[in-house]
Protein backbone atom coordinates (compact mmCIF):
# COMPACT_ATOMS: atom_id res chain seq x y z
CA UNK A 1 0.00 0.00 0.00
CA UNK A 2 1.20 3.21 -0.93
CA UNK A 3 2.13 5.69 1.86
CA UNK A 4 0.17 9.19 1.43
CA UNK A 5 1.60 12.17 2.28
CA UNK A 6 1.05 16.06 2.18
CA UNK A 7 1.81 18.06 -0.33
CA UNK A 8 4.65 21.30 0.56
CA UNK A 9 1.92 23.79 -0.46
CA UNK A 10 -0.80 22.24 1.76
CA UNK A 11 1.28 22.06 4.76
CA UNK A 12 2.30 25.72 4.27
CA UNK A 13 -1.05 26.64 3.72
CA UNK A 14 -2.30 24.69 7.07
CA UNK A 15 0.97 26.62 9.10
CA UNK A 16 0.03 29.79 7.63
CA UNK A 17 -3.39 29.93 8.55
CA UNK A 18 -2.18 28.08 11.94
CA UNK A 19 0.47 31.46 12.05
CA UNK A 20 -2.45 33.48 11.73
CA UNK A 21 -3.80 32.07 14.41
CA UNK A 22 -1.07 31.53 17.08
CA UNK A 23 1.79 33.72 15.90
CA UNK A 24 4.24 31.67 17.20
CA UNK A 25 2.65 28.13 16.60
CA UNK A 26 3.12 27.53 12.94
CA UNK A 27 6.91 28.53 13.00
CA UNK A 28 7.52 25.80 15.59
CA UNK A 29 5.98 23.32 13.92
CA UNK A 30 7.76 23.57 11.01
CA UNK A 31 10.86 24.43 12.89
CA UNK A 32 10.37 21.30 14.62
CA UNK A 33 9.06 19.64 10.88
CA UNK A 34 12.71 20.76 9.46
CA UNK A 35 14.47 19.13 12.33
CA UNK A 36 12.58 15.81 11.88
CA UNK A 37 12.77 15.55 8.06
CA UNK A 38 16.63 17.41 7.50
CA UNK A 39 17.12 19.00 3.81
CA UNK A 40 20.54 20.04 2.02
CA UNK A 41 18.93 22.66 0.70
CA UNK A 42 18.33 24.96 3.95
CA UNK A 43 21.94 23.56 4.60
CA UNK A 44 23.59 26.60 2.33
CA UNK A 45 20.47 29.36 3.37
CA UNK A 46 19.77 31.74 5.54
CA UNK A 47 16.67 29.91 6.54
CA UNK A 48 18.65 26.89 8.18
CA UNK A 49 18.33 28.48 11.52
CA UNK A 50 14.99 27.00 11.75
CA UNK A 51 16.33 23.35 11.82
CA UNK A 52 18.10 24.20 14.56
CA UNK A 53 17.10 22.39 17.89
CA UNK A 54 17.92 25.76 19.92
CA UNK A 55 15.66 27.38 17.48
CA UNK A 56 12.77 24.82 17.78
CA UNK A 57 13.05 24.89 21.17
CA UNK A 58 12.91 28.75 21.88
CA UNK A 59 9.70 28.77 19.08
CA UNK A 60 7.97 26.37 21.22
CA UNK A 61 8.63 28.46 24.27
CA UNK A 62 6.87 31.27 22.38
CA UNK A 63 4.02 29.05 21.52
CA UNK A 64 3.22 28.22 24.78
CA UNK A 65 3.71 31.82 26.11
CA UNK A 66 1.68 33.00 23.54
CA UNK A 67 -1.26 30.30 24.48
CA UNK A 68 -1.77 31.77 27.81
CA UNK A 69 -1.33 35.69 26.97
CA UNK A 70 -4.06 35.29 24.19
CA UNK A 71 -6.51 34.80 27.31
CA UNK A 72 -5.88 37.74 28.74
CA UNK A 73 -8.41 40.62 28.24
CA UNK A 74 -5.58 43.06 27.44
CA UNK A 75 -4.57 41.32 24.39
CA UNK A 76 -4.72 43.31 21.44
CA UNK A 77 -6.61 42.05 18.11
CA UNK A 78 -5.14 40.33 15.84
CA UNK A 79 -6.14 42.18 12.98
CA UNK A 80 -4.96 45.42 13.77
CA UNK A 81 -1.93 46.32 11.63
CA UNK A 82 0.73 45.32 13.99
CA UNK A 83 -1.09 42.17 14.58
CA UNK A 84 -1.64 41.23 11.48
CA UNK A 85 1.60 42.34 10.16
CA UNK A 86 3.29 40.06 12.65
CA UNK A 87 1.25 37.14 11.54
CA UNK A 88 1.92 37.87 7.91
CA UNK A 89 5.83 37.42 8.45
CA UNK A 90 5.36 34.41 10.54
CA UNK A 91 3.50 32.90 7.78
CA UNK A 92 5.96 33.63 5.87
CA UNK A 93 8.60 32.40 7.62
CA UNK A 94 6.91 29.25 7.38
CA UNK A 95 6.30 29.22 4.17
CA UNK A 96 10.00 30.27 2.84
CA UNK A 97 11.64 27.32 5.14
CA UNK A 98 8.84 24.25 3.79
CA UNK A 99 9.68 25.39 0.67
CA UNK A 100 13.47 26.19 0.34
CA UNK A 101 13.55 22.46 2.25
CA UNK A 102 11.76 20.97 -0.69
CA UNK A 103 14.41 23.07 -3.18
CA UNK A 104 11.46 25.41 -4.15
CA UNK A 105 11.38 28.82 -4.53
CA UNK A 106 11.49 30.29 -0.84
CA UNK A 107 9.78 33.57 -2.12
CA UNK A 108 6.66 31.62 -3.42
CA UNK A 109 6.20 29.71 -0.06
CA UNK A 110 6.84 33.26 2.07
CA UNK A 111 3.62 34.63 -0.14
CA UNK A 112 2.07 31.49 0.08
CA UNK A 113 2.39 31.09 3.94
CA UNK A 114 1.76 34.95 4.57
CA UNK A 115 -1.36 35.22 2.89
CA UNK A 116 -2.74 31.88 4.57
CA UNK A 117 -1.82 33.74 7.85
CA UNK A 118 -3.44 36.68 7.04
CA UNK A 119 -6.56 34.92 6.03
CA UNK A 120 -6.59 32.80 8.90
CA UNK A 121 -6.39 35.64 11.17
CA UNK A 122 -9.30 37.19 10.12
CA UNK A 123 -11.44 33.73 9.56
CA UNK A 124 -10.51 32.62 13.57
CA UNK A 125 -11.00 36.26 14.82
CA UNK A 126 -14.71 36.37 12.99
CA UNK A 127 -15.30 32.90 13.83
CA UNK A 128 -14.26 33.00 17.76
CA UNK A 129 -16.29 36.16 17.79
CA UNK A 130 -19.53 34.25 16.93
CA UNK A 131 -19.15 31.48 18.69
CA UNK A 132 -18.58 33.21 21.86
CA UNK A 133 -22.05 35.62 21.37
CA UNK A 134 -23.76 32.35 20.14
CA UNK A 135 -22.65 30.20 22.93
CA UNK A 136 -22.78 32.33 25.14
CA UNK A 137 -19.46 31.42 26.92
CA UNK A 138 -16.54 33.77 28.08
CA UNK A 139 -13.53 34.37 25.02
CA UNK A 140 -10.99 33.06 27.05
CA UNK A 141 -12.92 29.35 26.91
CA UNK A 142 -13.49 30.04 23.09
CA UNK A 143 -9.96 30.80 23.07
CA UNK A 144 -9.23 27.57 23.89
CA UNK A 145 -11.50 25.70 21.64
CA UNK A 146 -9.00 27.84 19.36
CA UNK A 147 -6.00 26.71 20.85
CA UNK A 148 -6.99 22.96 19.95
CA UNK A 149 -7.82 23.81 16.85
CA UNK A 150 -4.69 25.39 16.03
CA UNK A 151 -2.75 22.74 17.23
CA UNK A 152 -4.50 19.96 15.33
CA UNK A 153 -4.54 21.66 12.55
CA UNK A 154 -0.47 22.29 12.76
CA UNK A 155 0.10 18.27 13.94
CA UNK A 156 -1.72 17.41 11.10
CA UNK A 157 0.32 19.82 8.44
CA UNK A 158 3.52 18.41 10.01
CA UNK A 159 2.76 14.51 9.53
CA UNK A 160 4.57 12.92 6.70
Amino acid sequence: MKKVTISTFIRVLGLGIVSGMRGAMGPAFASYYVNKHPSRELNKSPLGFMKKEATGKFLQTMAAGELVIDKAPSTGDRTTVTGLTGRALSGGLVGATLYQAKGDKAWQGALIGAAAAVAGAYAFFYLRQYAGKKLKVRDAAVGGVEDAIAVGIAAGAVMK
